[in-house]
């Protein structure tokens, strides 16, 4: 499928790389379908709005980033996403990079959970949860 974004024009998108968000994500009531773009499985990649051109995420595998990160996955979750086994879910945070990319930041308090099997996708906001929603990726000191 194409796709048109901001950044790189019309991309051909694999219709397995476009997840469906029946609640949408905060802060984008126009955009319920998303492309994943960049590598499969690299650590960074983007969440490209296929229904709005300019919405483009930058999303990491928090799992990678963050040592003892965890995402409880309740009922909730399980019936919004058709979740028939937690290997068919992916998590992913959304990315902020600054003016000086040493000050990028994660959203942890807000993972997105991808149904890989279902293409099926909600952000799930961690209420309860020590996690920041501008946790550094890097330290420096």
């Amino acid at each position: 499928m194409e796709v048109r974004t901001r950044h790189w024009g019309v991309v051909e998108v694999a219709e397995d790389r476009v997840v469906h968000f029946p609640e949408g994500i905060p802060g984008f009531p126009h955009s319920r379908n998303f492309a994943l773009l960049g590598e499969p499985g690299g650590l960074f990649l983007w969440l490209q709005s296929v229904d709005e051109p300019d919405v483009v995420l930058p999303v990491a595998d928090p799992f990678t980033l963050f040592r003892g990160y965890e995402v409880p996955l309740d009922q909730e979750d399980v019936e919004a996403l058709s979740v028939a086994s937690p290997q068919e879910v992916a998590v992913l945070v959304v990315v902020t990079v600054r003016s000086d990319p040493l000050e990028a930041t994660a959203n942890l308090a807000a993972p997105i959970l991808v149904n890989t099997a279902r293409r099926l996708g909600r952000q799930k906001v961690l209420a309860d949860s020590a996690y920041s929603v501008r946790h550094p990726l890097f330290v420096t000191e």
